[in-house]
């Protein structure tokens, strides 16, 4: 008896296993896609989906078949059949469920991070809302200019699960993706040396404001000043003063992007006090008529938003705060 086994090509088997890995390990919505797309085409092929006729025997049969099709007028079909003799990949999207894809996504952004004691514990990317990231951006090159930089944090979140224990989270912001956050790190250590300081003029009674501190002459130049600045250790806080101190006010810079710190600023009272860094954008939500559903179906699918303990909560109405039932 002839020996009907074959051996498999080494090169293609690698090749296939590290393709298999790239997408094991998709984290990015490019490769997340390709990852769809491979799986609705394996899902659809012949040998997984059988035939519900012979396979045709000449090219009389086949032209039968496209001519049918034609006439029809199903010309995605069309188009796959044609993929399917010639063996090459086929029309994109592929025939089958097609999920819309949500507008939006977080896409990731190169964070700032300079040399120096803080360095360690500013993340290489921080997350941020695809229509959020062109003014973003902007604004911070407007500090780059001025010698500054605006050292972030924010991640992707998923949407808890229907079945998760506790109750539904109360900050629904961060999962709509309008959250960002200061690295505390970058400030309250040394306000003379930090990238980031809590500043008032000097001999004022005015708010903190949060500042970037220039670390080098930009090609817009920045007014020496003198000022009040919040130093923290474990246990308390106290106000040294700066003299000729070269500092940006962030919040105008922020603010074209849609970002705004709490009003007014919480003080730390330590230096494990983090309430200051929140930056949140609700650019676009409208009290009493933006519901909580609407908003979440800009970043998630419907299955998605289906499973999470959001379902029951997508007729929530922003109230200028937060989203409440209605």
């Amino acid at each position: 008896m002839a020996n009907t086994d074959t051996v498999a090509d080494p090169t293609a088997t690698n090749f296939f296993e590290s393709l298999l890995e790239l997408f094991q390990q998709a984290h990015n919505p490019d490769l997340c896609e390709a990852q769809n797309i491979l799986l609705r085409r394996l899902a659809l092929q012949g040998d997984v989906v059988g035939s519900r006729v012979p396979a045709p025997q000449n090219i009389t049969e086949i032209g039968g078949y496209l001519n049918l099709l034609r006439e029809s007028k199903q010309e995605e079909m069309l188009a796959q059949v044609l993929a399917g003799i010639l063996g090459v990949a086929g029309p994109n999207p592929p025939l089958g469920w097609t999920p819309p894809r949500p507008p939006l996504r977080m896409v990731p952004l190169a964070n700032d991070r300079p040399e120096g004691a803080s360095q360690g514990a500013i993340p290489l990317w921080f997350m941020v809302r695809s229509d959020f990231y062109s003014a973003l951006q902007q604004g911070r090159n407007r500090l780059h200019e001025q010698g500054c930089v605006l050292p972030l944090s924010a991640s992707g979140r998923r949407l808890p699960p229907a079945l998760s224990l506790g109750p539904a989270p109360t900050d629904l912001l961060p999962y709509l993706g309008r959250c960002l956050e200061l690295v505390p790190a970058t400030a309250l250590n040394d306000p003379a040396a930090d990238l980031l300081a809590l500043v008032r003029p000097t001999d004022t009674t005015e708010a903190f404001r949060i500042a970037a501190r220039v670390l080098a002459p930009g090609s817009v130049p920045v007014l020496a000043s003198d000022w009040d600045a919040i130093k923290c250790d474990s246990s308390s806080c106290m106000v040294v003063q700066i003299t000729g101190g070269e500092f940006v006010p962030v919040a105008p810079i922020l603010a074209s992007a849609g970002f705004y710190s709490p009003t007014p600023l919480p003080e730390p009272v330590t230096i494990l006090s983090t309430e200051w860094t929140r930056l949140t954008n609700c650019t676009g939500l409208i009290r009493g008529k933006t519901r909580l559903g609407d908003e979440l179906e800009q970043l998630y699918d419907t299955a998605e938003i289906g499973a999470s303990v959001f379902a029951t909560m997508l007729s929530w109405l922003w109230d200028g705060s937060t989203f409440v039932q209605p």
